[in-house]
C-alpha cells in the first residue's frame, strides 16, 4: 500500500469549492483522489451507469456457460451445439445492446 506522506493545502472560493466537489463527485472519487488525478495529467471518466455494470454481469455469466461447455466437450468429446448456439446468441445481442447503448450516436 502506497504511503503519502506529503500534504498540499490550497484554498479556493466557495463557488470554485462547490464545483471541484460536483466534478469529483460526477466521477466517483473523493477530492483528494479527483484533485490528485487531475495534477498529475488524467481526465477521470464519469461513472457509467448502473445498466452498464448489469450487462457486464451478463456478459461474464454468458462467458462461464461457454467455460462449462468446454469443459464438457472436453471431457466427453462432444459439443452440444445448440446450447453454443445459444449462448452465443445471448453474448452477441448483450454486445449489440451495448454499442446502442454506449457507443452509437443516439438521435434527438
Amino acid at each position: 500500500m502506497r504511503v503519502r506522506e506529503k500534504q498540499i493545502v490550497f484554498r479556493t472560493t466557495y463557488e470554485e469549492y462547490k464545483e471541484i466537489k460536483f466534478r469529483a463527485e460526477k466521477v466517483g472519487l473523493n477530492l483528494s483522489d479527483y484533485i490528485r488525478s487531475r495534477a498529475i495529467g488524467y481526465e477521470p471518466r464519469e461513472k457509467p451507469p448502473r445498466d452498464f455494470y448489469d450487462a457486464i454481469k451478463q456478459i461474464r455469466a454468458v462467458g462461464n456457460n461457454i467455460n462449462q461447455i468446454a469443459r464438457i466437450a472436453n471431457d466427453t468429446g462432444r459439443l452440444d451445439e445448440l446450447t453454443c448456439k445459444k449462448q452465443f446468441d445471448v453474448l452477441n445481442d448483450l454486445i449489440i445492446e451495448l454499442k446502442k447503448e454506449y457507443l452509437l450516436p443516439k438521435k434527438e
